[in-house]
């Protein structure tokens, strides 16, 4: 019990970087890569103290979707909260597998959030442009008077 007040320091420690470090970024897909790496990395360590590996890869999911949330506005925050969550998440699972340890899982997880949420929200933004797209040949249908319901009636023409 003596390691959890120096690990859950750490944690706060990462906390602050998390709103500091959007802060600093000016470019919106910058602050997209920044919170969603300091975010799952951020879960990572919280997780891992309250619970152990499994908390480290829940903490990472959920701190990478909340970390590209709060970064990402319009379109490509949908992508970026899931890219973030699974970026963080796969980043903590293999970040202990490569090292062994937790440091390991919240430096992978960081890596993970940021390439997540970032690779997330340019896919959402893609995909919402895309569908507003028409192509060059597209063309509107009109309806004309004499195609299908015309119920006015003509009186006086022979």
């Amino acid at each position: 019990m003596k390691f959890i007040p120096n690990k859950l320091i750490n944690a706060q420690l990462l906390a602050i970087l998390l709103f500091s470090g959007h802060v600093m970024a000016a470019d919106s897909t910058a602050k997209t890569a920044v919170g969603g790496g300091l975010g799952a990395a951020a879960g990572t360590a919280i997780g891992g103290v309250l619970g152990g590996q499994t908390g480290e890869i829940v903490g990472g999911a959920v701190g990478g979707g909340v970390g590209g949330a709060v970064t990402t506005k319009g379109e490509g925050k949908t992508g970026a909260v899931v890219g973030g969550a699974v970026g963080g998440a796969g980043g903590a699972i293999v970040g202990r597998g490569v090292s062994g340890s937790g440091t390991g899982a919240v430096i992978g997880a960081g890596v993970g959030g940021a390439g997540g949420a970032v690779a997330g929200k340019m896919v959402g933004e893609t995909a919402h442009r895309n569908k507003h797209r028409h192509g060059k040949n597209h063309q509107h249908k009109r309806k004309h008077h004499d195609e299908g319901d015309y119920d006015h009636e003509h009186d006086g023409h022979d």
